[in-house]
């Protein structure tokens, strides 16, 4: 049997899939005075959570194909929003880091962040709030967990 128009639209993959694409697209309204690209942010938002990461483990973490991510990674350096060290172990892979250049971009944008997230759970009292992450979090979690186990199955895998 076919889902109904409104049982979909109730479906918690869609109203996730409907949120993440309503606030993107308010975020990127809101800094888009400072004539980044949606990839040029997230590319430096995730750098900044995790700095002295390699090129491919930015990749795994932005869901992108490291070629993409060489690319994005070699503009940035150009406009001098990132650096880029060597890697200890192996001289094929680079740490990078964000540029100090870059400091206050990323503090405007996780200001911006920071109000649109504000603005976007008004009316939801501090203890729903909670309660809504600590769910999705969990529903995360099972989600990485069924992944793991899947690479832990799938032919090639090797292990450690």
């Amino acid at each position: 049997m076919v889902a109904s128009r409104s049982q979909f639209e109730q479906s918690l993959g869609f109203i996730l899939t409907d949120i993440n694409r309503l606030a993107r697209k308010e975020f990127d309204r809101r800094v888009r005075d400072l004539r980044l690209t949606r990839a040029q942010w997230l590319f430096l938002f995730h750098l900044a959570q995790q700095p002295g990461c390699t090129q491919s483990e930015l990749a795994e973490r932005l869901q992108m194909e490291k070629i993409t991510v060489s690319r994005q990674a070699e503009r940035l350096l150009r406009a001098g929003w990132i650096e880029r060290r060597n890697h200890a172990e192996d001289g094929r892979a680079y740490h990078l880091f964000v540029a100090r250049k870059a400091q206050p971009i990323l503090a405007r944008l996780t200001h911006v962040a920071g109000q649109l997230r504000d603005e976007y759970l008004r009316g939801l009292p501090d203890r729903r709030r909670t309660a809504l992450i600590a769910d999705l979090l969990h529903i995360k979690s099972n989600l990485l967990r069924m992944e793991a186990q899947t690479r832990r199955r799938s032919p090639g895998h090797e292990k450690n």
